[in-house]
């Protein structure tokens, strides 16, 4: 025995293991945020690309852009979709709430789109020869369609999220489940 000693051998304490391993939603949140805004980049890319030089004056151009628009929303919406999953699962409040608003924000955009777009059908259906009315009818009618479609989905995916987001100010006391059995 050495002085000072208590005459207990001396131990050191096991290192402790930390495990690396991250829990799924850990995980793949980052890289299914890169999904998310890949399918809201990738048709927004194609879309500027394949409009002809901006002449917002000229209502030929407006016709043709907002067209051409519809066909590119669909995919967006299910990267905001999934944005707001990720979002969700995470309980990352500050994201879900940018998610809620830009729904909403890009549903209010898309409504005022469509009264606009109503307004340029009216101006330009005059000016469409006899033959190339029903061709005219057709793509207004399907883009309208699609814009519409697009902006009552967006709406109501925001209004829903909302409603997982927590109220501001005044901590939500969970409710108690009460299990009746026989």
């Amino acid at each position: 025995m050495t002085p000072g000693s208590s005459g207990q051998a001396d131990t050191k304490p096991e290192p402790e293991i930390v495990s690396t391993r991250l829990d799924p939603e850990e995980a793949l949140a980052a890289p299914l945020y890169v999904v998310a805004l890949v399918l809201i980049l990738i048709p927004a890319v194609d879309f500027l690309l394949s409009v002809p030089a901006p002449q917002p004056s000229s209502v030929q151009w407006r016709f043709a852009a907002v067209g051409l628009l519809s066909g590119y929303m669909l995919t967006p919406i299910l990267g905001l979709s999934l944005a707001l999953v990720i979002s969700a699962v995470g309980k990352q409040v500050a994201m879900q709430r940018a998610l809620v608003i830009t729904c909403l924000t890009l549903a209010l955009v898309l409504f005022g789109l469509c009264a606009a777009f109503m307004l340029d059908v009216i101006q330009l259906r005059a000016s469409v020869p006899v033959d190339g009315r029903p061709a005219f009818e057709s793509a207004w009618s399907r883009a309208i369609i699609k814009h519409l479609l697009s902006a009552v989905t967006l709406a109501y995916l925001g209004w829903r999220a909302r409603r997982i987001l927590p109220a501001r100010g005044r901590r939500r006391e969970p409710k108690p489940v009460i299990v009746v059995s026989k």
